[in-house]
């Protein structure tokens, strides 16, 4: 699934294959169906605890730095980039599909316009692309030739490198911000997060409130108003990765797993 040799993905996963198979004229039940009941039985558990790009922002955010957060309103505008990313990809692969169901010649025509986008519509969204496919062959390159010619020979390549090299770095002062405002499996999952089988809940006999303590939104790495949240239940509008921080540092013991 993550091989760059891998016509249908190169490292997004089921995502990728369901907007693989939309550019084609296909639409994925089944694909769709699985990925679904996934996110219904295990929420953003993925996320939180196997994902290898959020363990690579882990251990950035790991370095001994001064955290930050942004303006509660930044933030919220912020949060939007990834569903705007998941609206374009939408329309790019269903009008794909469209278009080869209609006239194969305007089909084959606008893939062409697109580049890359019509083969691996996630591709260039998915830090785990850069780094497990794109940087690889980019370093196999410089080796061979033994300079930095490869780096600079495609542009948008060069754009997207440091656009990337940029989000790591951040990621050692703003944890979790790829997974924040720019991943599109964030996005998808988010939409499903409030009706999962799995989720936070808060004792409002234990909880003292933000006034007292505060400490469950302090070490949330992904900067969610978990003390504005409802007492049954919190998925932070489903930003919510399941990380168990908020649990694990809470005083008063007012944080649970909630099953159902």
């Amino acid at each position: 699934m993550n091989s760059p040799r891998n016509p249908l993905s190169d490292g997004a996963g089921i995502v990728e294959y369901i907007f693989y198979f939309l550019a084609q004229g296909v639409f994925p039940f089944l694909l769709i169906g699985i990925l679904v009941l996934i996110l219904l039985l295990t929420n953003r558990f993925f996320c939180g605890w196997i994902c290898p790009i959020g363990l690579i922002q882990d251990i950035t955010a790991a370095l001994p730095t001064q955290k930050r957060t942004l303006k509660m309103e930044t933030h919220q505008k912020l949060l939007k980039i990834k569903y705007v990313i998941i609206i374009f990809l939408v329309i790019v692969t269903i009008s794909l599909g469209i278009s080869k169901a209609i006239d194969e010649t305007f089909y084959l025509s606008y893939k062409e316009s697109l580049g890359g986008l019509g083969d691996k519509p996630l591709a260039y969204f998915s830090l785990s692309e850069f780094l497990f496919v794109i940087l690889p062959q980019l370093l196999v390159q410089i080796w061979l030739t033994a300079g930095l010619q490869p780096l600079f020979e495609n542009v948008f390549i060069l754009i997207l490198f440091l656009f990337y090299v940029a989000i790591l770095v951040l990621s050692v002062w703003y944890p979790r911000v790829y997974c924040r405002y720019l991943c599109p499996f964030g996005a998808v999952s988010s939409a499903v997060s409030d009706y999962s089988f799995v989720k936070l809940s808060r004792s409002p006999v234990r909880c003292v409130g933000r006034r007292e303590c505060g400490i469950c939104e302090d070490v949330c790495p992904k900067q969610i108003r978990i003390l504005d949240e409802p007492y049954e239940f919190f998925t932070g509008e489903g930003e919510c990765n399941l990380c168990m921080k908020c649990k694990e540092k809470c005083p008063h013991s007012a944080i649970s797993v909630k099953l159902g």
